[in-house]
């Protein structure tokens, strides 16, 4: 073997043992989502690609909150199974992202919980049960899949789909081929496969995380870096690309679907729209803009709200969108948590107390 070839192999034996040298020290001392406990919180999917694992359990732990989380037997966030429903309880179903299951928090600090504890304070001939069936990664068209396959067997009254505004257009034009199964040919199911894996490869390893971010933050200092925004950025692009028409349309009609439906399983629906961190953090908003604004671009703050607003127009269905609320309450401390950009205790609680606000001024709990 040659002196060169000798040398390559044994640099490449040094990469691989340092790279698992750093993989095990982060995920000891690390504690992000590419933790094994973690991902252990998910299981394969035939219809939504993936789901949360019944019965799981783990502790999630970084340096800005420590939380508990259960799975039940069902496949939602929550410590009690979902069984028959009893004649004197009303139910609501909160379908989304990782901003409903909110890892970051523990159960009783989600908005979820807070809402049902708040619907369930003033007594009456009826209890509530909120029950969260958010899913990490999650976007319109997963949960339009979600609702059929499993939470319209919860027997709900109320659905409440929530709409992530900064990258759930990017979402529905990615998974939107998951709606039409039959149309899928072999070469697209092993591209989706090969990159689900190569996402869920990334996920998994905190170096490869680690990387990720650090070739980000070197390509926004690059002063002749031309690149548009970033895929989640542009929903905010005053110039969007094509594809988010495409999946603001996908999105129209995914939440159509669900009130559709619900509506047959004699529920009524209404919609929530989330905003990102930076919508309600000065800091965050002027940031993203000189970055943006670097590469060639133009950020516009509220782009994405007013998009999914106007694409849902004509969807006979309530909207809430928080973005107001929560702007407010950045005036007092921070909604958003730093680092993860998902919601404090405190957004939380302002969250829970506008749906509670929402809900009893539309008549949507009124005739549960």
């Amino acid at each position: 073997m040659a002196r060169s070839t000798r040398r390559a192999l044994l640099l490449v034996a040094i990469a691989a043992v340092q790279f698992a040298v750093f993989e095990t020290a982060l995920r000891v001392w690390g504690h992000s989502e590419a933790a094994p406990s973690f991902q252990a919180l998910f299981i394969p999917d035939p219809r939504t690609g993936y789901r949360l694992r019944p019965n799981a359990r783990t502790r999630f732990v970084t340096s800005e909150f420590d939380a508990h989380i259960a799975i039940n037997a069902q496949g939602v966030r929550d410590d009690r199974d979902i069984g028959p429903k009893p004649p004197t309880e009303r139910r609501i179903v909160v379908l989304g992202d990782s901003l409903v299951l909110s890892v970051q928090v523990n159960q009783q600090q989600t908005f979820c919980s807070l809402l049902e504890a708040r619907l369930n304070r003033a007594g009456g001939p009826y209890t509530y049960r909120v029950i969260n069936a958010g899913v990490q990664g999650y976007g319109p068209v997963q949960e339009l899949l979600f609702f059929r396959e499993i939470a319209r067997a919860f027997e709900p009254d109320l659905v409440v789909e929530t709409i992530f505004v900064g990258n759930d257009a990017e979402e529905a034009v990615t998974s939107a081929p998951r709606l039409r199964p039959e149309e899928r040919s072999t070469t697209d199911v092993v591209s989706e496969s090969l990159v689900t894996r190569l996402r869920r490869l990334v996920r998994r390893s905190m170096v490869l995380q680690v990387l990720r971010l650090r070739a980000v933050a070197v390509t926004d200092r690059l002063p002749t870096w031309k690149a548009p925004p970033e895929p989640p950025l542009q929903s905010y692009a005053a110039n969007p690309a094509p594809r988010i028409a495409d999946g603001l349309r996908i999105s129209r009609d995914c939440v159509s679907a669900i009130a559709d439906d619900a509506s047959r399983a004699g529920a009524r629906t209404m919609v929530m729209l989330m905003p990102a961190r930076f919508q309600v953090n000065d800091e965050d908003y002027g940031n993203l803009r000189a970055a943006v604004e670097q590469s060639g671009g133009r950020l516009v703050r509220d782009a994405a709200t007013e998009r999914f607003d106007r694409a849902l127009a004509d969807v006979p269905v309530p909207r809430l969108d928080v973005l107001p609320v929560l702007r407010e309450g950045q005036r007092r401390a921070d909604v958003f948590f730093e680092h993860t950009v998902h919601l404090t205790p405190l957004g939380h609680e302002i969250v829970a107390e506008s749906m509670e606000r929402f809900l009893r001024e539309k008549g949507l709990i009124d005739g549960l």
